[in-house]
């Protein structure tokens, strides 16, 4: 008593400290019959996995049924033997992750030592199951071009599928491709990786690790009707196989590769002043190579010499991009900058196309010739207003007068590790690790390139299985899994801040991603008022209210968020702005 009490404690705490996690597997049954279309009881039936030539054993019941409920995904031959009737043979039973194979088999009478020998049709039907899903499998995945080599969107293929496409180039990321799986939304359905939750909880738009697809056994969508032991998702699931070592040694080395001189160069490119820009396409790298190899794990006349206990599989990917990117903005001309708006009044101006009347917002009369006087200008917002960047001489298109070129690095590493232990032909350890490290950096958090975020995303994914046959009705799987994806980031403010204006800013964790972006695009910056008669709140309060521009109150500062900083120069600290 106290040993089984024992044990269901220590198996609650191992539960405790792993996610739940379920190896996919399948399952080969059928009736075995004689020429007549009696049950024939007691013949021995094996399935052999044909890659790790692992061997399962059970027989007929009485009824002629038998059944291997628990099969490792792969391909099988299956043999048939029962006195009085000549060896049965089947080979090259595809068995795919929850595929329930039927394998109905009419005994032939004859003696032992003769055989029949068939071959498995590709096509299977099943007939057991509700279930709704789709199976796309390596033959399938070599066979296509998939751009950027992410297993991802080859979900994409799948009836009921829609949003992301398989021509989608997105090979560093971590993203769950963005699909609707039978009307469902993007969020809605999770990532399973080897039986291991790979969704990110807080995020279900992201993953905590990816795969190399030359990793991939197999992909599988679940879109309706499937089993509740999945459970998890009302919006379908798509599950990931990996590939296991074979008795042989297999390996596949790969490269794809693009650069800029290869490209055309962009149409805003070859309008840009700049002689450097318009000369040809921006620096671009892209290298994405990698390996796996697989095989048995063994030591000659010592361990596993005949080569089908313990396997191997190891993959490995490196993607890395070196690039520019290329923003545009609309700045205030160098004359806005010292209170000068007469050329709005120019019916032709680039920034609206029509004329615009600056107000003084104290009696809301317009100023003379569109023209602010220079001691109506505060020192805090020309602070404000020095943060952004000049415009660029001889580039115009449409509204936008500013171009700009960051350079972009992007580096992802896919390690994949997976051991198989055949234990006895009853048992069965699988053990599988990735470890999927990403650095990159964001150069235009705004508009014009100041604040620049640098990113470290390590994620992992690991699960663990032992599956246990005590008979052909008594199966024990004991399963565990876990998965990490913290990510950490770093915001800093490029180039050096005006007068009256703070040092370079680094993004404060606690705050909203979009509640910094917005407080950093407004200001660029942390400003010091200590000088000034308003306090901050106030002088902020002012800078955010709306000037009269004629018949359209806002318009211009909410179009430009530049500009806010702009009209905000010529209200002094004294200023009171009427909303």
């Amino acid at each position: 008593m106290f040993a089984r009490v024992f044990s269901l404690a220590a198996a609650a705490c191992f539960s405790a400290g792993l996610i739940h996690a379920q190896f996919d597997s399948g399952q080969i049954s059928g009736f075995v019959r004689d020429p007549s279309g009696a049950s024939v009881p007691g013949a021995g039936v094996i399935a052999t996995n044909e890659g790790t030539k692992q061997a399962h054993r059970t027989v007929t019941n009485s009824d002629g049924y038998y059944v291997f409920p628990q099969l490792l995904v792969g391909t099988y031959t299956l043999v048939i033997e029962a006195p009085g009737f000549k060896r049965y043979v089947k080979a090259g039973i595809a068995l795919n992750a929850e595929a329930r194979v039927n394998s109905d088999v009419d005994l032939t009478v004859g003696a032992a030592n003769e055989s029949v020998e068939v071959t498995a049709s590709s096509a299977a039907v099943q007939i057991d199951s509700a279930q709704v899903s789709t199976t796309i499998e390596t033959k399938q995945m070599q066979d296509l071009t998939l751009n950027g080599r992410n297993p991802i969107y080859l979900a994409a293929l799948s009836p009921g599928v829609v949003g992301g496409t398989i021509g989608t180039f997105d090979p560093d990321s971590v993203s769950n491709g963005s699909f609707n799986i039978n009307g469902g939304r993007p969020d809605e359905y999770i990532v399973v990786i080897d039986g291991a939750m790979a969704t990110r909880t807080r995020s279900s738009g992201s993953m905590v690790g990816t795969l190399d697809v030359d990793t991939v056994q197999e992909a599988q969508v679940l879109s309706g009707n499937y089993s509740a032991e999945y459970g998890r998702s009302s919006g379908g699931q798509i599950r990931f196989v990996t590939k296991s070592g074979t008795r042989d040694f297999h390996g596949d080395l790969a490269e794809n590769f693009r650069n800029s001189a290869l490209d055309a160069n962009t149409w805003t490119r070859n309008h840009s002043p700049q002689a450097s820009t318009a000369a040809g396409p921006a620096p671009y790298r892209f290298n994405q190579y990698g390996f796996d190899v697989g095989g048995p794990i063994f030591i000659p006349n010592h361990f596993n010499s005949d080569r089908n206990k313990l396997f191997f599989f190891w993959g490995e990917e490196w993607v890395k991009r070196r690039y520019d990117t290329t923003n545009t903005g609309t700045v205030p001309s160098v004359a806005m900058r010292s209170g000068d708006f007469s050329e709005l009044l120019n019916p032709a101006n680039s920034f609206f196309g029509k004329v615009r009347v600056i107000n003084d917002p104290t009696n809301g009369a317009p100023f003379p010739g569109n023209i602010i006087p220079s001691n109506r200008i505060s020192h805090n917002g020309q602070a404000l207003l020095n943060i952004f960047p000049l415009p660029v001489a001889g580039f115009q298109q449409g509204t936008t007068n500013w171009i700009g070129t960051k350079s972009t690095h992007s580096d992802f590493r896919k390690d994949t590790f997976k051991f198989d232990y055949l234990i006895t032909d009853k048992q069965h350890l699988s053990v599988r690790a990735g470890y999927d490290p990403w650095h990159f950096n964001a150069p235009f958090e705004d508009t014009f390139g100041r604040m620049e975020e640098v990113w470290s995303r390590p994620n992992r994914v690991r699960a663990i299985s032992l599956i246990s046959t005590f008979s052909p009705t008594l199966v024990n799987e004991t399963d565990g899994g876990d998965r990490c994806g913290f990510r950490s980031r770093d915001g800093r403010l490029r180039g050096e801040c005006p007068a009256h204006a703070g040092g370079p800013t680094r993004r404060d964790p606690r705050r909203s991603r979009a509640r910094e972006a917005r407080r950093l695009h407004a200001l660029g910056g942390q400003i010091r008022l200590s000088h000034c008669k308003r306090s901050r709140a106030q002088e902020m309060g002012a800078i955010q209210r709306r000037v009269d521009l004629g018949s359209e109150q806002g318009n211009l500062s909410e179009r430009y968020p530049a500009f806010r900083a702009c009209l905000a120069a010529w209200c002094g600290c004294d200023a009171d702005l009427p909303m």
